[in-house]
């Protein structure tokens, strides 16, 4: 079915545009059978209504954010009517103060202002929010109360009548969720698993499950073992494709109204790509029967009004959006953005915008924009994601920039087939794109601008050079207002027609002082706090261990689909516009109430602000044309300057500003990390930017043409050596302001490790300025901060063995090294411009891969190395300083540990330091000694020690689990066997310093 109707459309296409002038095509018949009118509040054609105000509020001194909260509260305590409204919290003219966000959460309520020109609310403070978010909080999704049955039937696109295995448990009124699943079959046949570039397969390509669509309804009949929607579905579904199940994808508050007033981002006027500052006006999600109106904005980065992928059934009429400040980049001024369905934009008007218009991904509509006017755009309007169906541009103009329902390629990390089932109606844009997916065709009618793609349907009056005559708009007028109207007659139409509100009758009650002193602690919390100590060389939290499990990242992998986010992982400073849970912009509170103690989160800056840059072979050297990147985004610890064009297409980096965005997530986690009993190791470095591919570097804040400091960094990789040289004063500086931010940051957080770099192979000179940079910083402020050691082998000796530097340091890791099951040492080197990973085959011998053994498996053999040897690098490290914290070190032996320490004080064993000279170590047994004379040795499998040089009349003392024997060395002895009763046992022999 769905081939003929597309089929007939081409045939249709065909005759139209060889017809005579002055025939009059039936354009109605050839747009995909969707009745569109459904979008919109209640389902399309319904007035939102003017609720009572209850409760009116007047701006204050500071902060307005307690004053507007604590009125949504007094207004929600009054019981809903029959509709589930309640009535409006009204805010008196003047400018309100926002430093937080404003949150819609309970059915019934609107935010109302005395007119757009009266009423501002201001966002204020650097905090990339939402201004106004509207929606129900807690769970994701709420479970369906039953199991998903069949569609048997095949359903046409534009159908509402479905029909089942069974319509058992089925009623009319009930929630539904229909869905059509995305099949890897489905997916290549758009061809949407045929994407090239560099491992296409998990960044580029459709993956299963990642495109379903998902339309929410309700039941309005049941007829046998069918049932019949209230709204269309907006793609063919074959027999067998789809389910449906009983209940709604996720709870949602309904009846909610933001209207008759105007909200401001404010910025730095100073910075005119400013973005530390809130980016979402209103943001909708998991609500419906919504309605915006009368709303004025100005100066967001990202959008005016976003409504997310749980949002329906929403209406926002006459809006405008004005001067957003920002860079002209990717995910930036989405002015009008829905990734909902049955959303409805009425009159909107955008100046200065990019992507004016914007539907989101798999967006299962309809979903209408009426009549809405874009100016200056600086990019194109549309379908800007994967696979959204059923989408109507209405009377819609576009001055700058194009509308386009059309195959977007790789664009977006492979949006490819962006739209389907969707018409532009009457339009008028710099340029119109449309084509058409296989089986789902889109459709221009009547537009005008320069026009390309199969699914531009020419008028029939097109004559040879006439071309005044080109792209007549054609009847209906308006393809929307022609549905409604047969739907719903002339009240549906009425339903469209702007609002004025009335003035507000005197004697509203206003909030007092009393009720936002109430409201503030009825919302305050106690806070717990459970601090990090360290105890017997263990970081200890309410005496538990609280270094058990990492919780890490994958510093260079991201993706903006829901489906496929989580996979990524937590990461604190990554931010995905518009989307907030796990993988996406995380959840902080979220995230640390699902920790326990022993939980260690590892945070670093990650790798490529751009996703574009994981394609090493399309994009790792050349520079791009446009700031159109790839969300989400892994964001810097510097900002942006606003100035110049750096290799991404956005502006330079400037090294002596500080993205506060950054700063401030690693600071607010640092403090739910204190309340919650946790960790937070924070890096702050990641060399991996510098070394091997171009890729890497490329985007690189430091290098010169990214920079608008002059880093005398080279242009290419390796840069590693350049990075680290603190001999320059200007990267000196640049350094120095760059940790002293950082230690301000975190300053008083007892929770906070901090550390240098996760793969660091740089000189010892620069862990040397690190260290002191961070002496000279406690020094003048009186703080002391955890510091960890992560460094080569031979780097972490010598700072161990600086007094004043060692003293910095809490603990260590043993960085890219370990003892091989022989005893013999697996290190890295320092001071190389080599990222470790690079150095594996110069330090593995040819034995180490004897046997014809695959060389990978026996590298990653040799990491792990055995537990003897893993004991004896942690023991190596335990005994030279008791207060030192040996990270992510297990000790196998604990018997042994308690009674070595047990036996040899402390202060005895802190000068010990490997002696290979004494004895070579074995797969079991090593041995250290100190200036004094005193020698450890420890044998795991409690043989006999042999050694290289005589210890003659010393007394040995020879310790095991439980118990501790002397012995005497007889003259010119080399082989010392245990007491027999500690043969065979793990054992350590203490040899105290000559008399």
């Amino acid at each position: 079915m769905v081939r003929l109707w597309l089929a007939g459309l081409i045939v249709a296409a065909s005759v139209v545009g060889g017809a005579q002038a002055g025939t009059t095509p039936d354009f109605v018949a050839m747009t995909p059978p969707i009745d569109f009118s459904h979008a919109g509040y209640r389902g399309g054609g319904v007035a939102a209504p003017v609720l009572p105000a209850l409760i009116r509020v007047e701006p204050g001194e500071g902060d307005d954010t307690d004053r507007i909260m604590a009125a949504l509260a007094r207004a929600a305590s009054r019981a809903a009517d029959a509709e589930g409204r309640r009535g409006a919290v009204l805010l008196g003219a003047g400018e309100f103060q926002v430093a937080g966000q404003l949150r819609l959460d309970i059915d019934g309520l609107v935010l109302r202002g005395e007119g757009e020109q009266a009423t501002v609310i201001v966002a204020t403070g650097v905090d990339r929010r939402a201004l106004v978010a509207v929606g129900k909080r807690g769970a994701v999704s709420d479970p369906a109360d039953a199991g998903e049955v069949k569609i048997v039937g095949e359903t046409p696109v534009g159908a509402s009548r479905l029909t089942l295995e069974t319509t058992q448990g089925l009623a009319p009124g009930d929630a539904v969720v229909v869905r059509r699943p995305s099949t890897a079959e489905w997916i290549a046949a758009l061809g949407m698993d045929a994407f090239v570039g560099w491992r296409p397969e998990g960044r580029l390509n459709w993956k299963p499950g990642s495109r379903d669509l998902i339309w929410e309804r309700r039941v309005i009949a049941v007829e046998g073992r069918a049932i019949v929607l209230d709204s269309p579905l907006t793609m063919a579904l074959a027999a067998g494709e789809g389910v449906v199940r009983r209940g709604a994808s996720a709870s949602r508050i309904r009846e909610v109204g933001i209207e008759n007033l105007s909200l401001i981002s404010r910025h730095d006027p100073a910075r005119t790509a400013d973005e530390d500052h809130s980016w979402t006006g209103i943001a909708v999600d998991r609500a419906e029967d919504v309605w915006i109106r009368n709303v004025a904005f100005e100066g967001f980065v990202g959008s005016a009004i976003d409504l997310g992928p749980d949002s329906r059934r929403v209406t926002a009429q006459d809006v405008s959006a004005r001067r957003p400040v920002s860079e002209i980049g990717g995910l930036r001024r989405r002015t009008f953005y829905t990734a909902g369905q049955q959303t409805l934009f009425q009159r909107c008007a955008s100046v200065d915008g990019i992507h004016d218009f914007a539907v989101g991904h798999v967006a299962a509509g309809p979903n209408v924009f009426l009549d809405c006017t874009a100016v200056d755009a600086h990019g194109d309007s549309g379908t800007q994601e994967s696979w959204a169906t059923g989408v109507l541009f209405d009377g819609v103009k576009v001055r700058g920039g194009g509308l386009t329902l059309t195959n977007r390629g790789r664009d977006g990390q492979g949006v490819g087939w962006s739209a389907a089932n969707s018409v532009l109606w009457n339009c008028e844009a710099t340029f119109i794109e449309v084509r058409s997916p296989p089986d789902a065709a889109n459709v221009a009618v009547g537009c005008r601008g320069e026009r390309v793609g199969d699914g531009v349907l020419e008028d029939a009056r097109v004559m040879p050079g006439r071309d005044f005559h080109r792209a007549q708009p054609q009847e209906p007028a308006s393809l929307y207002r022609m549905q409604l109207e047969r739907r719903l007659g002339a009240a549906g139409l009425a339903a469209l027609d702007p609002v004025v509100l009335p003035v507000e009758p005197s004697g509203v009650p206003a909030l007092t002082r009393a009720e936002v002193a109430a409201w503030r602690t009825a919302t305050s919390a106690p806070v717990s706090s459970h601090p990090l100590t360290v105890v017997d060389g263990r970081f200890v939290i309410d005496g538990q261990s609280a270094w058990r499990r990492r919780i890490g990242f994958a510093f260079f992998q991201a993706q903006m689909i829901p489906a496929l986010a989580e996979a990524s992982g937590p990461f604190l400073t990554r931010f995905a516009p518009g989307l907030e849970g796990r993988g996406l912009t995380d959840d902080l509170d979220a995230f640390a109430a699902g920790l326990k103690t022993g939980d260690v989160v590892h945070h670093n800056y990650g790798l490529w602000y751009d996703r574009r840059r994981v394609d090493h072979d399309f994009y790792g050297s050349p520079d791009q044309r446009d700031g159109e990147v790839w969300g989400p985004f892994m964001e810097l610890p510097w900002a942006r300057s606003g100035q110049g064009r750096a290799w991404d297409g956005l502006s330079k980096f400037d090294l002596e500003r500080f993205n506060p965005w950054f700063f401030d997530r690693i600071a607010r986690f640092a403090d739910l990390a204190e309340q919650q009993g946790v960790v937070l190791y924070h890096k702050l470095y990641l060399q991996h930017w510098l070394l091997e591919s171009r890729s890497h570097y490329v985007d690189f804040p430091w290098r010169p043409v990214n920079a608008v400091q002059a880093t005398g960094m080279p242009n290419e990789v390796p840069a590693a050596e350049v990075f680290w040289d603190v001999s320059d004063p200007v990267r000196r500086d640049l350094h120095r302001r760059y940790i002293r931010h950082t230690l301000e940051t975190l300053k008083g957080r007892s929770n906070v490790v901090i550390g240098l770099d996760p793969e660091y192979t740089g000189p010892l000179s620069f862990v040397q300025f690190w260290l002191d940079e961070i002496a000279a910083w406690e020094a003048e402020t009186g703080v002391d901060m955890r510091v960890a050691l992560e460094a080569p082998k031979d780097q972490m000796d010598a700072i161990l063995d600086d007094p004043a530097r060692s003293r910095i340091v809490d603990a260590v890791a043993f960085h890219h090294w370990v003892y091989r099951p022989d005893g013999t040492l697996f290190a890295v080197r320092g001071g190389l411009d080599k990222a470790p990973r690079e150095q594996v085959d110069a330090i593995a011998r040819p034995q180490d891969l004897e046997a014809g053994a695959e060389a990978g498996e026996v590298r990653r053999t040799l990491w792990r190395s055995t537990p003897a040897m893993r004991y004896r690098a942690y023991r190596e490290y335990r005994d030279r300083r008791v207060d030192l914290v040996v990270l992510d070190a297990d000790d196998d032996f604990p018997g042994l540990s308690r009674a070595v320490e047990a036996a040899v004080g402390a202060e005895a064993r802190a000068s010990l330091r490997p002696d290979a000279n004494l004895m070579s170590p074995t797969s079991a047994a090593w041995a250290s000694a100190a200036p004094d004379g005193a020698i450890l040795i420890y044998s795991l499998d409690g043989a006999a020690v042999d050694l290289t040089r005589p210890i003659a009349g010393r007394t040995l003392k020879w310790i095991a689990e439980g118990a501790v024997v002397e012995v005497v060395a007889s003259e010119d002895s080399t082989h010392l066997p245990p007491p027999a009763a500690l043969a065979g046992r793990p054992t350590a022999l203490w040899i105290a310093p000559a008399p």
